[in-house]
Formats: structure tokens, C-alpha cells, sequence
């Protein structure tokens, strides 16, 4: 599958070299052009000339206060970047207003970032519950070939109850203050993990992950609000039981936790570089994924267990008609009947009517954990972008430059009927460069009721998570 390969150190043979394996001798005229380029290129690797850049790059500004702050230094190949507590408050329930401050240093070990270490922090302080947490990462690339990756982390901290995070900090902190609906349900685990990945042979790549957990329930401890509605109250952080305040999901344990993962890519062709492997994506195939979780040595009786999974995803481009993508899932549990409510399969909901993400991986009627299952179960998305094709032929419309889509969305689950969704909707929305809005309207089927809504896609919500 190699389409192109360059030898080792290409481009950095002498004169005398060249003299042998060139078949035609090189003109005045290239010859003069390579020496200016050799000459610019070591004028630009120089230190002084690196640090006069850094120089201005590195200089504090009062974007800064909003988005961080980033200092390089390009000569000794690092880099340090501390985040802005601003983009990282939220509010929830269960914290009440918490924010966020992230570090971390990068040290390169090559001229084209294929090798590197880097090391990372975050602290999350929750002003309500007035509770500080912290975690540390430590990541190592020993090279761009099969790119294996170590990384050893640890810490404190909150996490959602569904891993896949279905719904945002952000987007839970305006439904929480403006429509008085939490949906974010949060516990704290505190943890050691190790994690190792690298691509074994074309196309195959491994991930996995080792760890072990302290899971601890929490509860709601702030009931702030911007704007009081009728009828409508917080409900508990337990989806289970959202009327009681004092209920959990799971009870506290501590568990070890196993996860071997992997994507195969087929008919993955590549182009081999001096400095590394590069892929090159092929959609005529899907990309298949195998995974494997479990969990053992649990401190409570029957959280024991085996989870196997698979998905298959691809995007068909048809030609000037669009592109068709499709998300298959499915698996099934071993051991399974008792297990902690936080290892159930749960599923991408939504329940604010904002479509942020990837709408090729989630239900849009959905309520967050209405079929969450310790069984089989599978998923099957369906999305079919038509660019120009329609709506590109009607007079006037198609000066607006908008994408009809279509979308068909099912779910199958153990002891439940089967759950669907169908959509029709248009992307592109905005004007000039900035289309960042979507709009879709989604009708839900579910043991005989049918629903429909509008879904407003806020695709800049992305960009400031």
C-alpha cells in the first residue's frame, strides 16, 4: 500500500553524492536556486533569527486574559501554555459555578514534532461544594512511524456518568440558569491510569488502557437560577431516580479497569517520508473498530464484568450528489446483571433541542439515559449530505449556498421496542465564511408516540469547548 517513498536523510546528501545518481546534471539556474534556498534555510534555523520570531509571538496581550497564553521557544524545540480561567467556568448543579485552569509543557525531539514528551495539569475548583481537584498527565511519542504513544495520568476529578458526554458544560450551564434544566450528571473518580497506542502494521492500530478507580457518588449542592419557570424544578443528579435528592446511582467502590481497543483501517495506502509514515484516508472502505472493556477486582459484589463492541463507520462521497455516511455499533455484556450504573452502555441523547457535534453519533429526541442497558444492544445512524445537489438547482435559492440534509437514526435494546428518528434538514446556514448553524427538524418514534421538534445546530458551540 506504500504509494511514495523518499529514502532516508533525502535531503540532506552533498554535492558529492549527487554527482553519482543524478542522471542529468543540474543548470545554472537550479543550482543558483538551491543555494538560496540552503542559504534561507540556515538563516531561519539560526537562534538568532528563531528567537527574534519567538520574541513576537511570545509577547502578552489582553487577548490573553480571554483565550491564554503560549510561550515558545522554537531553538530548544518547547513550548509552555497555560489556559484562561474565563472559557473554563461553568455552572452545574452539583458544583454550583466551578472553573478550570489547564498547564502544560511540550518538549520536542526532533525537527518535525514526530518525537516528543510532554507534561500537563489541570486543577477545577467547585465554589458551591468548595471542593478543589486536580489531575497530571505524562505523554511520551517515540516516533512518527507507528507513532507509540505512552501516557501515565492521575488525579481527581468530576466526570459525566455517560463517558461518550452527550451534553457539554456549556451548553448545561445556559439550560441550567436560563431554563432551570440540569441535565449534566456528574460522580468523582479519582485514578492512576496507563495508556499505550501505536499502529502494529498498516492500517491496524491498537489502543489500550489500564487503571485503577475510586467512584464516588455526588449530589447536588447549588440551586441558582437566572430565570425561575413555572413548574419546572432541578431534578437530582441520580438519572435514576431524578425526583430524589439523596439517591445514587451506584454506591462507592473501587474498581480495576481493562480496555483494549482497535481500528482497522483497510486498504489504508501510505507515503513514507525521512521523518515519518503518513496515511492517507481511502473511503472506499468503511473503518472498523473492536473493542474490548473490563472490569475486576471491584470492592462491591457483582460490578465484575465483560463488555465486548464493535462500530463500523465510513463516508461515501457520490461524486456532485453528496456524500452518505453511515455509523453502525453494536455489543453485549458478560456478567453484567449487577454491574455500577456508570458502566451501563449508554447512548447519545439530547433533551436541550441545540445540536452541537457530530450529528453522525447521536439521538437528537432522545432523553439522556431513557435506554442506558447492562445487555446487547445496537445503533445504527444514517446521513445523507446532498452539498449543491437540490438546493444548488432552484433559482434564487441557490445563491445562498445551503445543504439539504437528511438524516435516519434507530436503536435497539433488550426488553425495549426499538427507538428511530428521521430527519430532514439544512446545513451551511450563515453568510460568507461564517456558516456555523444547522437546521433540523426531527421526528422520534417510541412505543407507539411519535414526537417532533426542531434542533437548532450551533456549531460554534464546538469551537469555545
Amino acid at each position: 500500500r506504500e504509494v511514495m517513498a523518499f529514502a532516508q536523510a533525502a535531503n540532506k546528501k552533498d554535492s558529492l553524492y549527487w554527482q553519482t545518481v543524478r542522471p542529468v546534471p543540474l543548470t545554472s539556474e537550479e543550482l543558483s536556486d538551491y543555494i538560496k534556498k540552503d542559504s534561507i534555510q540556515v538563516v531561519r534555523n539560526s537562534r538568532t533569527y528563531l528567537d527574534s520570531v519567538d520574541g513576537v509571538r511570545n509577547k502578552f496581550s489582553v487577548s490573553n486574559l480571554l483565550f491564554g497564553y503560549n510561550y515558545s521557544n522554537s531553538y530548544r524545540k518547547n513550548n509552555f501554555n497555560i489556559s484562561s480561567p474565563l472559557p473554563g467556568t461553568n455552572f452545574n448543579t452539583v458544583q454550583g459555578w466551578n472553573t478550570s485552569l489547564n498547564l502544560s509543557f511540550r518538549q520536542n525531539l526532533d525537527d518535525n514534532f514526530g518525537k516528543y514528551w510532554r507534561i500537563s495539569g489541570a486543577v477545577n475548583y467547585g465554589f458551591a461544594e468548595e471542593q478543589l481537584r486536580y489531575t497530571a498527565l505524562f505523554q511520551k511519542k517515540f516516533n512518527n512511524f507507528s507513532r507509540p504513544i505512552l501516557s501515565l495520568s492521575g488525579g481527581v476529578e468530576t466526570a459525566q456518568i455517560n463517558n461518550r458526554f452527550p451534553i457539554s458544560e456549556r451548553v448545561n450551564t445556559i439550560t441550567s440558569l436560563f431554563f432551570e434544566r440540569n441535565y449534566l450528571k456528574l460522580y468523582e473518580r479519582q485514578f492512576v491510569e496507563a495508556a499505550f497506542q501505536q499502529e502494529l502494521f498498516n492500517g491496524f492500530t491498537m489502543f489500550s488502557n489500564f487503571s485503577y478507580q475510586q467512584r464516588n457518588p455526588l449530589f447536588n449542592t447549588s440551586t441558582q437560577l437566572w430565570k425561575d419557570r413555572v413548574g419546572i424544578e432541578y431534578s437530582s443528579n441520580d438519572p435514576l431516580q431524578p425526583d430524589n435528592f439523596g439517591s445514587s446511582p451506584f454506591d462507592s467502590h473501587n474498581i480495576f479497569k481493562l480496555n483494549l481497543n482497535a481500528r482497522i483501517n483497510f486498504a489504508q495506502n501510505y507515503m513514507s517520508y525521512p521523518d515519518g509514515k503518513y496515511n492517507m484516508t481511502n473511503n472506499k472502505y468503511p473503518t472498523l473498530f473492536l473493542g474490548y472493556e473490563k472490569g475486576f477486582g471491584a470492592s462491591v459484589e457483582g460490578y465484575d464484568f465483560d463488555k465486548f463492541t464493535t462500530t463500523l463507520r465510513q463516508d461515501i462521497s457520490l461524486a456532485n450528489k453528496g456524500t452518505l455516511s453511515y455509523n453502525l455499533k453494536g455489543g453485549i455484556f458478560l456478567k453484567g446483571e449487577n454491574i455500577a450504573y456508570l458502566d451501563y452502555q449508554h447512548f447519545n441523547g439530547n433533551q436541550t433541542r441545540v445540536g452541537t457535534g457530530n450529528y453522525i453519533d447521536k439521538f437528537n429526541l432522545l432523553p439522556y439515559y431513557a435506554l442506558s442497558t447492562n445487555d446487547r444492544f445496537a445503533e445504527m445512524h444514517f446521513e445523507h449530505d446532498f452539498k449543491g445537489w437540490i438546493l444548488g438547482k432552484i433559482p434564487g435559492l441557490n445563491l445562498l449556498n445551503y445543504n439539504l440534509v437528511i438524516g435516519a437514526h434507530f436503536l435497539s435494546t433488550v426488553n425495549n421496542t426499538p427507538y428511530s428518528e428521521y430527519s430532514v434538514g439544512i446545513d451551511n446556514l450563515g453568510f460568507g465564511k461564517y456558516r456555523l448553524l444547522r437546521l433540523d427538524y426531527v421526528v422520534s418514534e417510541f412505543e407507539g408516540n411519535r414526537d417532533g421538534a426542531f434542533i437548532f445546530g450551533l456549531k460554534f458551540l464546538n469551537l469555545l469547548d
